[in-house]
C-alpha cells in the first residue's frame, strides 16, 4: 500500500487469484464430505461458478462497470443506489448479508477447532466457553480485521494490500491441496483418472440447487462481491479472471474425490467424520508434516474469507444501520454545525463504528458455531449460508436491469424469501442441534 505501482503490471493475476477467497475452509473439509455421499468429482458449487466465468461474462463485466459507475462500496450500497437511493433497502440487505454469513464465518471457526483439536490428538467435545479454541480463533481474526482492515474512514478507497493477501492465501491453499492430492493419488486405495472420469451411481437430488447456489454465491456472498466488483479497478482484469479463476478451481477440486475415496477405505471403520478426511489420512500413514500443511491451508482459507467479509459486514452496517441512527437519531452529535469548516472530525467515530461491526460479527458466528456443535456435517452449514444469502439475487438482478422497479416491492420480496428460508431451513437445523444437545 506504501508503493502504489508495486506489481502493477501483474495486478490482473493477483485480482483472478484474490477471487479464490471463494475457497474458504468448506473447500478444504466440507467439500470431501460432499463427495464421500454423493462420489462427485467436482462440488457442485464449483460448477456453477465456472459456468458462470465461461457464460456468463458479459454479466460480469456489466456488474463491475455498474459499481464503479455508481462508487459503490458494498452490495447493499449497490442495490440501493441503483433502486432509488432507499436507506431501508439498504438496511434490509445488510440484514440479509449478516443472516446468511454469520453461519458462513460459525462454519469456518468450527473447521479451524475440529482440525486443531485432531492435530493435537485433542478430545473434540463441549467445552467450557472460556475453554473452545473457536472463541481465541474468532477473536485473532477479529483483530486482525481491525488492524488492517479499518486504516482508512474512506469506504471508497481500494485495499491492494489486503487483495495482495489474498492472492497470496490464494497460492498457499492451493499448494496444500495439490500436496494433498499427490499423497492420496498415492494411497492403493485411489481411484484411476477414468474411474473419476466416469459417471458414479449417487444421489444428484441436491445437484442441481448447489449448482445454482454456485452461480449466485459470485454476486450474493458480501466479501465475493466486494473482491470481484468493488475491488475491481480495471474491467480488463475481468478477462484474466475469465480463464485463471475457473483453472484455479478445477485445480483445488482434483484430490476432493481421492481424499473422499481413500478416507472411506481406511478411515470409515473408525468413525472419523469425513470432514476431517483431509487431516486424518495423513496423520494415519505418519505424515505429520502434510497433516501440518493441510491444518495450515485450511486455516489459511477460513481466516481470509473471515477477514474480507467481517471488513465488508462492517463497512455496511456502519453506512446503513449505525451511521443513520448516529447522525439522525438520539445518537446525533449536538454540536454539529455542516456550514462551519471547523466542524468535528467524524473519522475516527466511524473507524469505531466499523471496529465495533467486526467484533459483534466474529462474536455471533462463534456463538453459532456451539449452537451447532453437534451437527458435524459442515457441507450442512455451507448451503444453509448460500442458500440464506441467494435472497439478494433477485434484488440484484433489479438492481442490473431493472433500476425503475420500486424499492418497496424489492423490500417485500426479501422479507418472503428470507421468512422461507428461516422456517423451511433455519429451524429444522437449530431444532436439531438442540435435539442433540439435549441426548
Amino acid at each position: 500500500e506504501r508503493r502504489p505501482q508495486a506489481f502493477a503490471r501483474r495486478w490482473p493475476d493477483i485480482y483472478a487469484l484474490s477471487l479464490a477467497v471463494y475457497c474458504t475452509s468448506w473447500t478444504f473439509f466440507g467439500t470431501v464430505t460432499q463427495a464421500a455421499r454423493y462420489g462427485w468429482p467436482l462440488p457442485p458449487t464449483f460448477i456453477g461458478t465456472i459456468l458462470l466465468y465461461i457464460f456468463g461474462f458479459g454479466l460480469l463485466m456489466r456488474l463491475v462497470r455498474l459499481v464503479r459507475e455508481s462508487n459503490s462500496t458494498s452490495v447493499a450500497d449497490f442495490v440501493a443506489s441503483r433502486l432509488g437511493q432507499d436507506g431501508w433497502l439498504a438496511a434490509a440487505v445488510t440484514f440479509v448479508a449478516v443472516l446468511g454469513i454469520v453461519p458462513y464465518i460459525a462454519l469456518q471457526l468450527k473447521a479451524v477447532a475440529m482440525s486443531f483439536s485432531l492435530l493435537v490428538r485433542d478430545d473434540a467435545v463441549q467445552v467450557p466457553a472460556w475453554q473452545d479454541s473457536a472463541l481465541y480463533v474468532a477473536l485473532a481474526m477479529g483483530a486482525f480485521a481491525m488492524l488492517f482492515g479499518t486504516r482508512s474512514a474512506s469506504a471508497a478507497e481500494h485495499n491492494r494490500g489486503l487483495i495482495l493477501a489474498m492472492a497470496f492465501e490464494a497460492l498457499l491453499k492451493l499448494g496444500a491441496m495439490l500436496a494433498l492430492g499427490m499423497f492420496a493419488f498415492g494411497l492403493p486405495t485411489a481411484p484411476s483418472a477414468i474411474e473419476l472420469l466416469r459417471p458414479q451411481a449417487g444421489d444428484l437430488s441436491g445437484f442441481a440447487p448447489l449448482v445454482l447456489l454456485g452461480m449466485l454465491a459470485m454476486f450474493t456472498l458480501p466479501h465475493q462481491f466486494h473482491v470481484g466488483a468493488v475491488e475491481c479497478r480495471d474491467e480488463r482484469h475481468v478477462l484474466r479472471a475469465r480463464w485463471l479463476f475457473p483453472l484455479y478451481l478445477l485445480l483445488i477440486a482434483i484430490p476432493i474425490l481421492p481424499l473422499a475415496r481413500a478416507g472411506d477405505a481406511l478411515l470409515g471403520a473408525q468413525n472419523v467424520p469425513s470432514d476431517l478426511y483431509v487431516l486424518a489420512l495423513p496423520l494415519s500413514q505418519g505424515r505429520e508434516g502434510l497433516a501440518l500443511l493441510a491444518f495450515l491451508g485450511g486455516l489459511s482459507a477460513g481466516t481470509g474469507m473471515v477477514i474480507v467479509s467481517t471488513v465488508t459486514l462492517s463497512l455496511m452496517i456502519g453506512n446503513h444501520w449505525l451511521t443513520p441512527l448516529w447522525l439522525r437519531g438520539v445518537w446525533a452529535p449536538r454540536r454539529v454545525d455542516r456550514t462551519r469548516p471547523d466542524q468535528p472530525d467524524l473519522r475516527g467515530a466511524v473507524l469505531v463504528q466499523r471496529r465495533i461491526g467486526i467484533l459483534a460479527i466474529v462474536l455471533l458466528a462463534w456463538g453459532y458455531s456451539r449452537l451447532i456443535a453437534g451437527n458435524d456435517a459442515l457441507a450442512d452449514v455451507g448451503a444453509l449460508s448460500f442458500s440464506a444469502l441467494a435472497a439478494l439475487a433477485p434484488a440484484l438482478g433489479f438492481a442490473l436491469w431493472r433500476p425503475q422497479t420500486p424499492p418497496r416491492a424489492v423490500l417485500l420480496g426479501i422479507a418472503s424469501a428470507v421468512v422461507l428460508w428461516v422456517w423451511l431451513l433455519l429451524v429444522p437445523v437449530l431444532v436439531e442441534a438442540r435435539g442433540l444437545e439435549t441426548q
